[in-house]
């Protein structure tokens, strides 16, 4: 991080948030703007997304969408000039690969052909699928099952990725920096005496701005309630910010030997996984407290990440494969809803280790995925994600001085995307 701001300070634009999605907002910003000062708030006391060392990012949507095949294709291509540019090096393109019945796979693939994704398909279940790939079960994925796989895709290092970020913005602009700071509040210019956009800090101190981008994951929504900008929404059409749904998540770190990841699990790739209905019968948590194409995907399905290196102490030096994924579990937003019950409830999810019946269930899962492989230990860890009823990325302009932007519902798959995603906040800034 830079040198904090004084009390009182004024700048062009201050971002808050310095997450994959804040960093590549800020970045592209001070590389438009080379003549705007740009500061990035990077709280050291709020966090909604698990302290993990890989995020997957695919060609290929989950859900089949145009406008995230897009977006992940565009930060694909844009990684190669970022880690050259930067020096650090965060993608790892281990490729990805969607298993499922026809119609859960063809969803994805469909949008590959039309993006020109150079892609292979096969069908006829686990039996076949162990002739690729040695560490998939050969009689627990059905026979009727296809499988869709691509070179492009792979997964992210997000702090690395952030780093990277950080220094091209820097390197882009002399008059941009990463200061430490959580913020509070902040007030359009439309609505008070000043003639600049205000934000307040949890150390007392406020600033001034142009412009103010509210890219803090799940306090986005909070903090703009927080801050009387979503007055004129109506939350109950579930449209735009005043709509967004924050899930609990659940995530399973399980470690493996290093024999196995030079060996068994050598090839694989990140995988998008449809359970089958007979293990999602078994399991303890069954549905979805959704509508949406994303939550009805995400309750049957789970995402696997190849094994990665932890270097310690949290969790212990080894490596891991990750996995997440089923029902959504959102938080209540009924009653009085403020900053402070959102950062309570937030900081006592993110502190526990999830929810321990999930964590059993993609345990499960796992074993009935990879039945050869020798896990030595399973760790649980929580996050949360930000979702709308339709699915969709939100980019709102707030303010009655249009002078705050908020970027959030990502649907829990914004890391990746994250380049593409802060082009096109920048763009509405």
């Amino acid at each position: 991080r830079d040198a904090a701001l004084d009390n009182g300070a004024d700048v062009d634009v201050i971002v808050v948030g310095n997450g994959p999605l804040g960093s590549a907002i800020a970045r592209h910003i001070a590389s438009e703007h080379r003549d705007k000062s740009v500061v990035v708030l990077d709280s050291e006391t709020l966090t909604s997304g698990s302290n993990d060392l890989g995020r997957i990012v695919r060609p290929l949507d989950a859900e089949g969408r145009d406008d995230w095949t897009a977006l992940n294709c565009d930060s694909i291509e844009a990684f190669e000039s970022m880690e050259r540019e930067s020096g650090i090096v965060f993608f790892d393109p281990r490729g990805s690969m969607f298993l499922g019945s026809e119609t859960f796979v063809e969803r994805g693939a469909s949008r590959l052909r039309a993006r020109g994704v150079p892609h292979e398909r096969a069908s006829g279940g686990g039996s076949e699928f162990v002739k690729t790939w040695p560490f998939l079960s050969a009689e627990g994925i059905p026979e009727t099952y296809h499988a869709a796989w691509d070179s492009v895709g792979g997964y992210v290092n997000p702090h690395k990725m952030r780093a990277a970020q950080n220094m091209l913005m820097r390197k882009e602009n002399a008059n941009a920096r990463v200061t430490s700071g959580t913020c509070v509040r902040v007030q359009s210019k439309g609505d008070g005496e000043s003639e600049r956009t205000r934000v307040w800090m949890s150390d007392g101190n406020t600033y001034t701005c142009g412009l103010c981008v509210m890219a803090c994951g799940a306090y986005t929504e909070a903090l703009a309630r927080e801050s009387g900008l979503l007055s004129t929404l109506d939350a109950s059409t579930g449209v735009g910010l005043g709509g967004i749904k924050i899930s609990r998540r659940t995530v399973v770190l399980a470690e493996v030997l290093e024999s196995e990841v030079n060996t068994a699990l050598a090839s694989m790739p990140t995988i998008k996984y449809e359970v089958p209905q007979e293990v999602l019968d078994r399991a303890r948590v069954k549905s979805a407290t959704g509508t949406s194409d994303q939550s009805r995907n995400e309750a049957k399905s789970v995402y696997v990440l190849p094994p990665i290196y932890y270097p310690g102490p949290n969790p212990s030096p080894g490596w891991y494969v990750k996995i997440g994924g089923g029902p959504q579990d959102f938080m209540d937003k009924s009653g009085e809803q403020s900053w402070i019950r959102t950062e309570r409830e937030l900081e006592e999810w993110m502190s526990s280790e999830g929810d321990e019946d999930v964590a059993d269930q993609l345990h499960d899962i796992l074993l009935h995925m990879f039945p050869k492989t020798n896990f030595q230990c399973l760790i649980p860890k929580a996050c949360a994600t930000t979702t709308t009823d339709d699915g969709t990325l939100v980019i709102e302009t707030l303010g009655s001085g249009s002078d705050v932007v908020a970027v959030s519902a990502c649907q829990g798959k914004a890391a990746g995307p994250a380049d593409a995603i802060g082009g096109r906040g920048a763009g509405t800034c």
